[in-house]
């Protein structure tokens, strides 16, 4: 069903722009050659129905285009988040016994001693494209995972009707067309990107854009996002809210009527006149998120309801003033909401129960590694979410809660389990609570609790995470307990847990306080160097290692900060100076020297 997809929109408007990334522009006829050549390459790599593919590739044509390839040979697709440590993408490739792993040159090297073929793409690019199969087929097509942990890991298989009508129904319900041009900043491997950024964007006939690969955050990229969308003439743009926070928060024009000139030299905070639909999935919509961001574009941000096991369920269309906190909206076409009780039995209107969902979305098969849980999730075609709701008078769903413990961190899911089980495998550690904790001027960071039983340090613990996790599961605070506060039935109370005292006591303790009090006083000589100190003891605490080995004139990126570590070593350098530093601070100041150079003008304090 996905390759007839892609052929109706090729034979609508063959010259048609598909994607745009950066310079590269390629049209819906040159993507379905390039699915066609891709699906040759894989066959002589003797891949064909029902074999598993992985794709450890960041946003970019050719993921697309090994998706298609993958339907054009019946196969299953196995998105990868290519931020992924070797240890997790070998725990993904084996437990769906993936045949092929498609990746890039700087990738393949993760890869070693895999049992899979690994083929950079380009390798895969040598044949004339396979002729189309005949007939249609719906079946087996994509890979989901719904958490990362070695023994909770449920893996979803998606069938090609299951995609099909994910596009579909979103679609149709919203009513998106050939000219409805859509914005990317979200990940690809991840089901809200693939399902609502490009299988929408195929299924309507209209260009998918995709934001050119970066090491650095979407904080550092906000500007280019607001080129893109006025450039690229976007109408829909799908996000999170951590994205949605950051375009809000983007300084407003000069008052003296000037205003920053993008690359272009347009202003890069002109009205976003042709945008016409923000959508935020995955967490809730802060009202003032809401709010500014509406005052400051004239948009509103529409709240999806989605999850991995049952795709898009509803969307709020009401108008920007009648816009109700909590609601979600009515389901999408072809998508029935029930909300039941305990025992199962559907409730009426205005009462809470959990949220069940019918769809052509569902996968029929439910977890595919976890029969066991199968039939706790998956019954009579409905998905149990495990979320809590009610529908108002109008049928509108409005969320009560949630059940499943994931935190957002920097716009990224973090599911707590995978990472304490992780804590729980490092030598030494004997117990571990993972949750989200409130820094001030810092937002939410990781927190672990832990008992240890004295053999390991933070640092060593911090080390052990670091290199068998994504940068942003990495636990930023780590503390070190007697015992964990349980309640009467031995569940860990993490409410308990949330201080951050010791962490705020890090970063200013009562030396660097005193060296921040006596700054103006002391003789412009010395202001330099003490600045300097600060600035080497927070990139330290930052990298986890001795300050004395912080070099003042080496980039952050070659001394092993990622980009969340450079985010925290602004919000620390906020909370150490007491001062607002732009979301970019330290990636246009990317050494100590820099650092020190830009924190004396902005003290007034000079040299």
């Amino acid at each position: 069903m996905l390759t007839e997809m892609l052929r109706k929109t090729v034979a609508a408007d063959p010259g048609k722009t598909a994607i745009v990334q950066g310079s590269r522009r390629i049209r819906y006829d040159e993507l379905d050659a390039l699915a066609g050549a891709c699906a040759a390459g894989l066959r002589r790599r003797g891949v064909g129905l029902g074999d598993c593919v992985a794709v450890a590739l960041p946003n970019c044509p050719e993921f697309v285009a090994g998706l298609f390839a993958c339907a054009r040979l019946r196969a299953v697709m196995l998105p990868l988040n290519p931020q992924y440590t070797r240890e997790e993408l070998l725990r993904f490739v084996g437990d769906a016994r993936a045949k092929v792993v498609i990746t890039d040159q700087p990738r393949a090297g993760l890869f070693a001693g895999v049992s899979a073929l690994v083929a950079e793409w380009e390798a895969l690019l040598s044949h004339l494209p396979d002729p189309m199969p005949a007939g249609q087929f719906s079946g087996r097509a994509l890979y989901l995972y719904t958490s990362g942990s070695t023994d909770t890991c449920k893996r979803l298989c998606c069938t090609q009707e299951n995609l099909f009508y994910e596009a579909y129904n979103f679609v149709e319900t919203l009513g998106l067309t050939a000219v409805d041009n859509i914005l990317c900043t979200i990940p690809l491997h991840h089901s809200y990107g693939l399902g609502n950024c490009l299988l929408d964007a195929v299924y309507a006939g209209s260009t998918l854009v995709l934001l050119e690969p970066d090491e650095a955050p979407f904080a550092a990229r906000c500007e280019r996002v607001l080129e893109l969308i006025r450039d690229e003439d976007i109408r829909f743009y799908p996000g999170v809210p951590y994205q949605f926070q950051l375009l809000a928060a983007l300084p407003e024009p000069a008052k003296n009527g000037t205003v920053p000139l993008s690359s272009n030299g347009q202003s890069s905070f002109s009205p976003l006149a042709g945008l016409k639909l923000c959508v935020s999935s995955g967490d809730a919509m802060p009202r003032q998120t809401y709010d500014r961001f509406l005052e400051r574009f004239g948009v509103p941000i529409r709240s999806l309801y989605g999850s991995t096991e049952a795709g898009s369920i509803a969307i709020n269309m009401d108008p920007a003033g009648q816009m109700e906190a909590g609601s979600l909206g009515p389901p999408l076409r072809n998508v029935t909401i029930e909300i039941r009780d305990a025992e199962g039995k559907e409730l009426p209107a205005g009462v809470d129960g959990e949220i069940w969902v019918k769809s052509p979305t569902i996968p029929p098969t439910g977890y595919d590694n976890r029969g066991d849980l199968t039939h706790e999730t998956f019954r009579a075609g409905f998905c149990k979410t495990g979320d809590l709701g009610r529908r108002d008078h109008r049928g509108h769903l409005m969320l009560a809660g949630r059940k499943q413990s994931f935190i957002t961190i920097a716009g990224n899911k973090v599911d707590t389990a995978e990472v304490e089980e992780v804590l729980q495998s490092c030598p030494g550690v004997c117990e571990a609570a993972v949750l989200g904790v409130e820094v001030p001027r810092i937002g939410t960071l990781l927190k672990a609790a832990l008992v240890t039983d004295g053999s390991c340090r933070p640092s060593e613990i911090w080390e052990f995470c670091r290199h068998r996790l994504a940068f942003y599961k990495v636990p930023r605070l780590i503390e070190t307990h007697a015992s964990l506060p349980r309640s009467a039935m031995g569940k860990v109370l993490k409410s308990e847990l949330g201080g951050v005292e010791s962490y705020l006591e890090g970063i200013r303790n009562g030396e660097a306080a005193q060296i921040v009090g006596r700054l103006s006083t002391v003789f412009s000589g010395k202001r330099r160097s003490m600045v300097t100190s600060l600035v080497q003891a927070q990139v330290a605490a930052v990298l986890g290692q001795p300050s004395a080995t912080v070099p003042r004139d080496v980039g952050f990126v070659a001394l092993g900060m990622d980009s969340f570590g450079a985010i925290d070593l602004r919000a620390r350098l906020e909370y150490l100076f007491d001062r607002e530093l732009p979301q970019t601070f330290t990636f246009d100041h990317p050494t100590v020297d820099a650092i020190t150079d830009s924190l004396l003008g902005i003290l007034g304090i000079g040299h």
